[in-house]
């Protein structure tokens, strides 16, 4: 049985000075967290030495594996200048010509350290360009932890009214109820819905933040025609569109949806895959929108460590791997494979699963019903899940407890280790079909 004594030493330490041991409660397990102390390609290695298969990848972020050497030696040649934050890096515009090349749609663009932050300076510059208020999200995507669009994610559908009436709730304690009440939510991939409430709300609406894929309830794209319709009808109103691809923007396809379908947002935002897992995140769009945040013009866009001269580093080495599309398409060649061995185990198993996937990104649902929005999604078998995601856990494969999250791969997870996750994915299928 495997040993996590250095761990539950380190959790009995961490939570006298951190509550719940860790920093983000995403991290937080039962009985204990697990604390690492390095990590290379496809694996992790925790406090007490035991080796785990990484198939979280900072939520997609790690795109490359861990360690890259390219990314790597990179940040070092940064850190031997001495230049971290405070001014600005001689690299920052070979980062921004390296993402509007990969984005292709895009005039501008400009830095920030986190998606909740890009998220924030897109609604500023939105609200300032139509002078309205409101913003309108989708049911079920995860935009940050603020109080206007942390609204609706992982809720009871049973307490959130009809999809033509869905009733905003907020996700946890503590958030401004007045600014819950003023988003308004959307059903996902319900084009005459959808077209209806913003009809209904048009002329209030400075904003349709959207994620193409909802990709924090797993793994749920958004059909051709949703985006089309959404478009077309956020034009009609003079709503900016924002797309919200900091998870999926250069890993599902090189320049994110914008560039793949030519149905391309005023906004967008990318980051995660951006700079291999370290902390960055960018805002996109429009010349006219984008130069607003230039010093008078309208929306202030600061901060101390914006471009941040090693994360700068990060991405300026990044971002020239990516922009072939190789790496896009081998994910994808591979999430195939293991969608193909999952499903046929699945199905001589007797057991009711999909896996679905798109780039680095793949999630599991325990049923058998079609996913297309969050309240489709809601129908996954949480126990066959926590059953599911528990051997894995056993067998030394990391996972998010979550029955509504979201896993990656990487371009470390190679023949081998594809090979290993398989065999592991049978060996938990086997569990659930024997507690069915």
């Amino acid at each position: 049985m495997t040993e996590f004594n250095a761990s539950k030493r380190m959790y009995s330490r961490a939570r006298c000075s951190v509550p719940a041991g860790v920093s983000t409660n995403t991290r937080a397990r039962q009985p204990h967290p697990l604390y690492f102390e390095q990590a290379s390609g496809a694996w992790a290695i925790d406090l007490d030495g035991n080796r785990h298969l990484d198939i979280i990848m900072g939520n997609g972020a790690i795109l490359l594996g861990h360690s890259c050497a390219e990314v790597t030696d990179a940040v070092q040649r940064q850190l031997s200048l001495g230049l971290t934050c405070g001014l600005e890096s001689a690299q920052m515009c070979d980062a921004a010509e390296g993402l509007l090349r990969a984005a292709q749609w895009p005039d501008l663009v400009r830095f920030t350290n986190t998606g909740t932050e890009a998220v924030q300076h897109a609604l500023h510059i939105a609200r300032h360009a139509t002078g309205r208020t409101r913003i309108a999200k989708v049911e079920g995507s995860y935009h940050g932890w603020s109080d206007e669009v942390f609204v609706s994610v992982w809720i009871d559908p049973a307490r959130s009214g009809t999809p033509a009436n869905i009733v905003p709730q907020p996700q946890f304690a503590g958030q401004r109820l007045d600014l819950v009440s003023e988003t308004i939510v959307l059903p996902f991939n319900n084009l005459e819905l959808t077209a209806a409430t913003l009809d209904r709300h048009g002329d209030q609406i400075a904003a349709v933040l959207l994620e193409p894929t909802l990709i924090d309830v797993g793994y749920i794209p958004a059909s051709r025609a949703y985006l089309e319709h959404l478009r077309e009808i956020t034009g009609k109103h003079g709503i900016v569109l924002i797309y919200d691809e900091l998870l999926t923007g250069l890993n599902t396809s090189v320049g994110g949806i914008g560039r793949e379908t030519g149905i391309a947002p005023d906004l967008a935002l990318f980051g995660k895959a951006l700079a291999n897992g370290f902390p960055l995140a960018a805002v996109a769009g429009r010349e006219e929108l984008m130069r607003l945040t230039e010093p008078g013009c309208g929306p202030a866009f600061v901060g101390t460590f914006n471009g941040h001269a090693i994360s700068i580093a990060a991405a300026a080495a990044t971002l020239p791997i990516l922009a072939s599309g190789l790496v896009q398409r081998e994910m994808n060649k591979r999430g195939r494979r293991l969608r193909t061995s999952f499903e046929s185990e699945a199905r001589r198993l007797g057991v009711k699963a999909k896996l679905v996937t798109g780039g680095s990104h793949f999630h599991w649902y325990f049923c058998d019903n079609e996913i297309v929005d969050f309240r489709s999604a809601v129908n996954t078998d949480a126990a066959a899940y926590a059953r599911f995601t528990g051997t894995l856990s056993a067998s030394g494969v990391l996972t998010l407890p979550n029955p509504l999250s979201h896993h990656a791969i990487s371009l470390a997870h190679d023949e081998q280790v594809l090979s290993e996750m398989e065999n592991a994915f049978s060996d938990a299928l086997k569990a659930v079909a024997k507690a069915a």
